[in-house]
Formats: structure tokens, C-alpha cells, sequence
């Protein structure tokens, strides 16, 4: 384990930021998690974004989980997202 506030050399703060919903969502395999908690677990910043996402989902989860969305909505937010991550990747 690290020491706080130190990321881990197997995850950086983008490749732990751009799979932030998947992990939060289980849907990451076991190697990918722990890297991710692990700099987690290191790196302040990328904690305090991951609580907010966490609250966020779940603020989500607890006023909009009496109605499905359509398959279509979650289709074009699924690509939205894989298109906010490549643009992420890239950016400096």
C-alpha cells in the first residue's frame, strides 16, 4: 500500500478518473479495482472527485429508481461517456 496522498505507479489520476463510474458501478475486474483503490488510497485529489461521484450516483440512484429509463437513453449515455473518455485520454 501506499503512503497517503502518493499515487500509485499502476494506476495514474487519469486512468483512475476515466473508470471512476465503472468501478463505482462493480464493473471493473479484480486487478482494475485494487489498482484503482489503491491510488484511490494514495492520491487525495482523485478521492475527493471519486465522494463526489459517489454522492452523486447516489442521490441518482435514490430519486430516480422508480422508472427504467429507455434503452435508448442508456444507450446514448453509454456512448456519451466512452466519448468523454477518449477526449479525456487525449487532453494534455
Amino acid at each position: 500500500m501506499s503512503a497517503p496522498d502518493t499515487p500509485t505507479p499502476h494506476c495514474s489520476c487519469s486512468d483512475a478518473l476515466s473508470y471512476v463510474y465503472d468501478y463505482l458501478d462493480g464493473e471493473v475486474d479484480d486487478v482494475r479495482r485494487a489498482d484503482i483503490a489503491a491510488h484511490l488510497d494514495g492520491c487525495g485529489e482523485c478521492r475527493e472527485q471519486f465522494t463526489m461521484e459517489q454522492v452523486v450516483k447516489s442521490l441518482v440512484q435514490r430519486t430516480c429508481c422508480e422508472d427504467r429509463a429507455p434503452e435508448t437513453l442508456r444507450v446514448r449515455i453509454v456512448a456519451r461517456i466512452s466519448e468523454v473518455r477518449i477526449t479525456y485520454r487525449r487532453s494534455p
